[in-house]
């Protein structure tokens, strides 16, 4: 009896818990329809219902503003498609003098470095290499605003600004105690996308970091150049190119691929939009194009293209796998909308999305290689221990210092660490700015010698003669 009393009892409990949890969920959670409010079931009318509701009823003051442009996010991310989004009235800036090649500024490239700005490149001819700005400064401040902890994207937008206005900046030097201050008139700045360098027997290497308007042309000039002094062996080097505008991949295109089709475009029933065609002559040099796993999108066009003809074989890793086309609408805002409006095939028809090109020569660069993209370690000192002073022993090692990796900063460190700084005529001593920066340029000098990529499409070009 008292068994059966429990469990009456409990029985109880529970229909007494279950009614008040519906009478209390139903008092949270239901109510009337908001008078007023559009009843038909339409995207539309549910989205102006919860806004009504969220305006009559909703306990914080709502920010216009910040819910237009989370609706817009919100709206754009449900596609799905990353290459699909919005930009601010300030992306919209950045992003077409991304494109254009052209902004006003000063005319350095900057890099984050453990919290600094670090200058790793003053263009010719620029208010900053007038003004003598070197490779290794770190710009400490712009117009008064400390720059330590800034991106590199937020710092290059305060160096920039209108042309022929002033701009004051504080660098500090490496082997300089005092802080240097430099007042500079920003002027209008041409970024360069193509780069030649020159190897033995008459071959030669052009390297296309973007495709910017200009690029093209400033392609065709390079390899017109080249072909004067008697060209034997051509290398175009598409590593780490993001690609750019669609046009200006074309135009390489109609230099050196061979009379027939460079790209077609279609939509997502692949039907054919439009089709690009080459009517390039004949040349008579063979011809190497490298890439790698961030080779992409206008990248990616010209290096199937050259593909596909049987004008180049590609030598790398495979490419990224970018092949949608965006349109980029401006908005009235002074924002902007991008969004896909097709993608592309090879003259092959292949569709690259998601899978990228195959090199017909997959070759792997080193892991040494990549030592010379890492921040230098800084602040590390003899008895340290971690991550930094791992590195360190790396590099040290990789430069010919042979040194136990243990991550531990011990006398063998410190004795490497010295050695290296009298063979680059510094004072030994501690790890400071001009042995860091000492250091920077001996990787990037030891990286290009272990190329691989870049060796096995020079030995290509000989055997292809």
């Amino acid at each position: 009896m008292k068994k059966r009393a429990f469990f009456i009892v409990l029985l109880a409990l529970l229909i007494l818990s279950n009614t008040a949890t519906y009478f209390y969920a139903r008092f949270l959670y239901l109510s009337a329809p908001a008078e007023g409010v559009l009843q038909e079931h339409t995207a539309g009318g549910l989205f102006q219902e919860i806004r009504q509701i969220l305006d009559d009823r909703y306990i914080q003051p709502m920010d216009e503003e910040v819910m237009l442009y989370g609706a817009i996010r919100g709206m754009l991310g449900a596609l799905g498609d990353v290459y699909t989004y919005y930009l601010t009235p300030e992306a919209m800036e950045e992003m077409l003098m991304q494109t254009t090649g052209l902004f006003s500024g000063i005319g350095v490239e900057i890099t984050e470095d453990e919290g600094e700005i670090l200058v790793v490149r003053v263009l010719k001819d620029t208010p900053a290499f007038f003004a003598g700005l070197c490779q290794g400064d770190r710009i400490v401040e712009v117009d008064g605003k400390k720059t330590f902890g800034l991106t590199s994207e937020e710092a290059a937008r305060l160096l920039r600004g209108a042309s022929g206005t002033e701009v004051n900046i504080v660098l500090r030097r490496p082997g300089e105690s005092e802080l240097l201050s430099i007042s500079l008139m920003r002027a209008q700045i041409e970024r360069e996308s193509v780069f030649i360098r020159r190897f033995e027997a008459g071959a030669a290497y052009l390297q296309i970091t973007h495709f910017d308007q200009g690029t093209g042309e400033a392609f065709m000039l390079a390899l017109a150049a080249l072909e004067r002094e008697g060209l034997e062996g051509l290398i175009i080097d598409l590593r780490d190119n993001p690609g750019g505008l669609f046009d200006e991949a074309v135009a390489i295109g109609e230099l050196i691929v061979p009379a027939g089709e460079i790209t077609r475009i279609v939509d997502k029933d692949n039907n054919v939009l439009s089709q690009y065609y080459s009517r390039a002559k004949p040349q008579d040099y063979p011809m190497v194009v490298l890439v790698n796993q961030l080779t992409a999108s206008a990248a990616e066009i010209l290096s199937g293209a050259l593909q596909d003809s049987g004008r180049a074989f590609l030598v790398g890793t495979p490419t990224f796998g970018k092949t949608s086309v965006q349109h980029l609408q401006h908005l009235s805002d002074g924002g902007g909308l991008r969004y896909t409006i097709a993608k592309y095939l090879t003259p092959m028809g292949k569709d690259l999305h998601h899978v990228g090109l195959k090199p017909d020569f997959e070759v792997e660069l080193p892991p040494e290689y990549y030592l010379q993209y890492y921040a230098i370690p800084r602040d590390i000192q003899l008895g340290d221990r971690g991550e930094k002073v791992y590195l360190l022993q790396t590099m040290l090692n990789f430069l010919g210092y042979p040194l136990e990796i243990t991550g531990s900063f011990d006398e063998n460190l410190f004795d490497a660490l010295q050695s290296f700084q009298v063979d680059q005529g510094l004072s030994p001593g501690a790890l400071d700015d001009p042995t860091r920066e000492a250091l920077r340029l001996t990787l990037s000098k030891k990286g290009e010698e272990i190329d691989e990529q870049l060796n096995f499409a020079l030995n290509l070009l000989r055997d292809l003669k």
